[in-house]
């Protein structure tokens, strides 16, 4: 029987001024196996998402921000305050890991830039987040999931049949970039812990679209060839009595007439204009209209095990409350459910990963802005009067909602 032991970050103190989804998504990853994330937020509107879906939801919490900001805690600071940099200092002391993902500049500008920080704090591992790189051209310019996404070349890439390029609705770039960047972190804790040396990580939002399309942008790049796993083979979504199925008819030399089989119809690449591969995609509208007919004979459930039966990959399209019922993601046990102070019992989407040997993860929910600035100020040594006298000044906030203004 696997030994329990703690959760594998715990101790490690991570200082936090990213904001939005790239940052908060990978020290939110790093705090649920243990670190304890401090997030530092600007007075009165804080992460900026905390505000970005709660007009156009009517909640007064914004799911995007309850999303990637669990087990944190809240610190307001307002940085332009001179007196704020000396706290930020004296959290330094204690911390492993920075993280922002500021534009290039900014954090030069604050005072927090590498160069100063790895003098002062050599075992101080600085994470940066940038839209386009840390150099270059276009240093300078904030980067954005959907923004990236045209730049690198996917929206591009997934464009329909009439040549109207097509955003991709997930941000799958911030997220890439968020993994990446926790794998840098933890890679660059591992060599601390023989050099005892801190280091610098970078991680841009272009570089990690780049990399999303590796098989993409290789093939292109060895033989001026686009390939589009969807737009080259049989692989589209097709109704059935009651839904939809999805068919990916790839991994074997003709899906098509696997297809033909499992639904009991004749074998279509008899046909001249289905012969091949190539001709069925010539004539994917036909071929299209074929399969939607003929699956339109069963339940999505009937369909899927017909084609299953003949080895054709294939799942039904499933919508979010249909996912959120299958047993199989019950059994995954991916939903939690946190009691948040003012939205009340909300569920989120857990950590995919799982460590046999890990304590069990006791998750609190996205804190409230400032909600921890005087605790944590009181485990700085400042007493009583002097968190008082802070607040007065405006340097720090008690717990309040995020402004509009």
């Amino acid at each position: 029987m696997t030994a329990i032991r703690s959760l594998p970050l715990a101790g490690i103190r991570i200082l936090d001024f990213s904001q939005v989804q790239f940052g908060p998504m990978a020290t939110q990853i790093l705090a649920d196996f243990g670190a304890e994330v401090t997030k530092v937020e600007r007075p009165k509107l804080g992460d900026i998402s905390r505000t970005i879906d709660v007009r156009s939801s009517g909640i007064e919490d914004s799911a995007s921000f309850l999303a990637v900001n669990r087990n944190k805690r809240s610190l307001v600071l307002d940085m332009k305050n001179p007196r704020a940099m000396g706290i930020v200092h004296e959290l330094l002391e204690k911390t492993d890991v920075i993280v922002m993902n500021f534009r290039a500049g900014v954090a030069e500008r604050m005072g927090l830039g590498y160069d100063s920080l790895e003098e002062k704090y050599p075992g101080l591992i600085y994470a940066s987040g940038t839209g386009f790189g840390e150099s270059g051209p276009m240093k300078n310019m904030g980067g954005q999931d959907m923004a990236l996404q045209s730049f690198s070349g996917s929206t591009w890439h997934n464009r329909d049949d009439t040549g109207r390029p097509g955003i991709f609705p997930i941000p799958f770039v911030d997220f890439g970039a968020g993994m990446a960047l926790v794998q840098g972190i933890l890679m660059a804790l591992v060599e601390r812990s023989v050099s005892g040396k801190g280091q610098r990580v970078d991680v841009s939002l272009l570089d990690t679209a780049l990399f999303a399309q590796m098989n993409e942008y290789t093939q292109w790049m060895m033989r001026r060839f686009e390939i589009n796993w969807e737009r080259d083979n049989l692989v589209g979504s097709f109704k059935t009595s009651d839904g939809w199925v999805n068919i990916v008819g790839l991994f074997r030399p003709d899906p098509l007439e696997a297809v033909c089989d499992a639904l009991g119809i004749d074998n279509l690449t008899t046909r001249p204009q289905f012969a091949t591969s190539e001709l069925q995609m010539q004539n994917r509208e036909a071929l299209w209209s074929i399969l939607d007919h003929e699956l339109s004979r069963f339940t999505t459930d009937e369909a899927v095990q017909k084609l299953s039966a003949r080895s054709v990959l294939c799942a039904p399209v499933l919508d979010y409350d249909e996912v959120l019922a299958h047993p199989q993601v019950i059994n995954n046990d991916i939903i939690r459910t946190v009691d948040h102070p003012t939205a009340g019992p909300i569920k989120v989407i857990d950590n995919p990963i799982r460590l046999s040997a890990a304590g069990s993860r006791e998750y609190s929910p996205a804190p409230l802005l400032g909600q921890h600035s005087e605790e944590i100020l009181a485990e700085l040594g400042y007493s009583s009067a002097e968190i008082d006298e802070l607040r007065v000044d405006g340097l720090i906030s008690s717990p309040s909602r995020p402004s509009f203004a």
